[in-house]
């Protein structure tokens, strides 16, 4: 599949999976937009660096799953990632819990799968030209669905924004594939505008 098929791919399954949340979630509360350093390697897992730009993401948050109260009423969320310097696009969807600090301050943290249009495997020979430009300036994630858990530190603004400091990581953890395993750390900002909860 050529690099613009894999994209129209991924960006038809968002499409797909947008148009059935209504169906297992509620209204939706939440619009955000994150803008994140692209490949910062926080985690130690890659070699860091080797792609570049930004990552302007978008993302919906919907109304709790009720019938996760047990789980502490997640939310659904779906999301999208471009990057800037045409390396590793990704989109996907998962849950997310947040807890207040007081009035002012929040964090959250969410965990969901992700599908990239980036490198999963270099040519299997050593010498091929093809392989050692990819290794050296692209990152090698071993599986085109990643696990995305994200870190967030915020505060509420006022009762329609928040802002916040954002760090995702992706990865297939040795268990959605097995080998090699960079991983992707991004870093950021988000803006979000909130529609009543």
């Amino acid at each position: 599949m050529t690099q613009r098929g894999k994209i129209l791919t991924g960006v038809a399954l968002v499409l797909a999976v947008t148009a059935s949340a209504p169906a297992f979630a509620g209204g939706l509360e939440e619009m955000r937009l994150n803008v994140l350093v692209h490949d910062v390697n926080l985690t130690g897992n890659g070699a860091g660096g080797k792609e570049g730009g930004a990552d302007i993401q978008g993302e919906l948050v919907f109304a709790p799953i009720e019938a996760l109260s047990f789980a502490g009423k997640p939310r659904p969320y779906l999301h999208g990632s471009f990057n800037t310097a045409g390396d590793t696009n990704f989109g996907g969807a998962g849950l997310s819990w947040q807890q207040d600090f007081g009035q002012t301050f929040y964090g959250e943290f969410q965990i969901g799968l992700e599908i990239h249009d980036g490198i999963v495997n270099l040519p299997k020979d050593p010498g091929d030209p093809r392989r050692l430009r990819l290794d050296a300036t692209r990152v090698i994630l071993g599986s085109r669905v990643l696990f995305r858990p994200t870190f967030t530190l915020g505060v509420h603004v006022n009762d329609k924004w928040d802002a916040a400091f954002v760090f995702e990581h992706m990865s297939h953890g040795q268990i959605l594939a097995s080998g090699r395993n960079e991983g992707l750390d991004n870093l950021g900002f988000r803006l979000s505008r909130k529609f009543g909860r």
